[in-house]
């Protein structure tokens, strides 16, 4: 009776370890490489074939391991499915937006955690970031990579693993960031910005309400939840922005207050804000509220507002290309009007 006992209890032990160990998601496996080339600045690199992508023509190509992983990205959930995202961004350089600025602004996490070294891509010399740490799922890792062929163009590689995948993603890696060909200013004649995709549509008048940690907002319904980066002190941020243009979005950013009072923190931070005039008082969701007027590039206008809720410091910015100015700035100004604190 004994042994039979025994018996039991080890098939009961074994089954419970197998379960533990295939228990939650795996994440999607690589089945072979394509290779993705845009039309507009030439570039070129290769993708997992069977994972989600998406282009803008010009503009971006971001490619998901699967479209879970994909909302995990939105707002870098601690923990969720396993995967990997591997986004490739064109930006115009001109004598507001440098290499270095452009790396500087790319930093989402903070400085402390990136090793920054140069590095060859596609001939020549380049930019590269490693950056890691741990998360409840396991570690987290990110490789940039930032080079421009032209110095008209410049060319924005990141590549980011969620709990542990880098290990097992490595090899096809490596071989994704070989392939890179850097963007080219295209020999037509361009749009004003590379960022413009004519047949799509300007922000829809009507607003859908979106959540995120102590506020609602509404949102044009025809713009999708984008991981554009953050300031490097923010602790938390949520972008939108539509099909039409990369230039134009709505970006909500959190910070901690530190204890000091509104209007300090408004003239400490004035000078991050490039061309702004002076803050002029408002209301954000019913709280006292500073906004700035400022200029992100030639071709492109912002304000930006600043409000305090319990210990955090809430930034609401809204950017958009002044030849469409009347397509988005109203629609804008209603996503801030419709801006609430829960």
């Amino acid at each position: 009776m004994r042994r039979n006992l025994t018996k039991v209890v080890l098939i009961i032990s074994l089954a419970l370890y197998l379960y533990a160990c295939d228990s939650g998601p795996k994440p999607v496996e690589i089945e072979g490489l394509a290779t993705y080339t845009d039309d507009v600045t030439k570039f070129s690199i290769k993708y997992p074939q069977n994972w989600v992508h998406k282009s803008t023509p010009g503009a971006r190509f971001i490619v998901y391991s699967n479209n879970n992983v994909a909302s995990r990205f939105a707002k870098y959930d601690t923990e969720g499915f396993p995967g990997a995202k591997i986004d490739l961004v064109v930006l115009p350089l001109d004598s507001s937006i440098t290499m270095d600025s452009i790396v500087s602004k790319a930093k989402m996490f903070p400085p402390e955690i990136y090793e920054s070294a140069k590095t060859t891509v596609d001939g020549v010399e380049g930019t590269k970031l490693v950056y890691s740490f741990e998360l409840n799922g396991g570690m987290f890792n990110g490789i940039m990579i930032a080079a421009t062929k032209d110095n008209k163009r410049a060319t924005l590689l990141s590549i980011e693993c969620f709990d542990g995948t880098y290990e097992k993603y490595k090899s096809n890696i490596d071989e994704i960031i070989a392939s890179l060909k850097l963007a080219v200013a295209s020999e037509k004649k361009e749009a004003d910005t590379i960022v413009q995709v004519t047949e799509a549509e300007p922000p829809s008048q009507t607003l859908e309400t979106r959540q995120g940690d102590g506020f609602t907002i509404g949102i044009p319904d025809n713009f999708g939840a984008e991981n554009i980066g953050k300031a490097a002190s923010a602790t938390k941020a949520w972008s939108f922005l539509g099909k039409r243009r990369g230039d134009s979005y709505i970006k909500i950013e959190i910070f901690d207050s530190k204890g000091k009072d509104l209007k300090k923190i408004v003239n400490e931070l004035k000078s991050t804000l490039p061309g702004a005039g002076n803050a002029v008082k408002a209301n954000l969701g019913g709280k006292e509220a500073y906004v700035f007027d400022y200029k992100p590039s030639n071709k492109v206008k912002g304000k930006s507002y600043f409000a305090i809720s319990g210990n955090n410091l809430y930034r609401v910015t809204i950017n958009w290309f002044s030849g469409e100015e009347k397509d988005f700035l109203p629609v804008f100004e209603k996503s801030i009007s419709s801006f609430k604190f829960q």
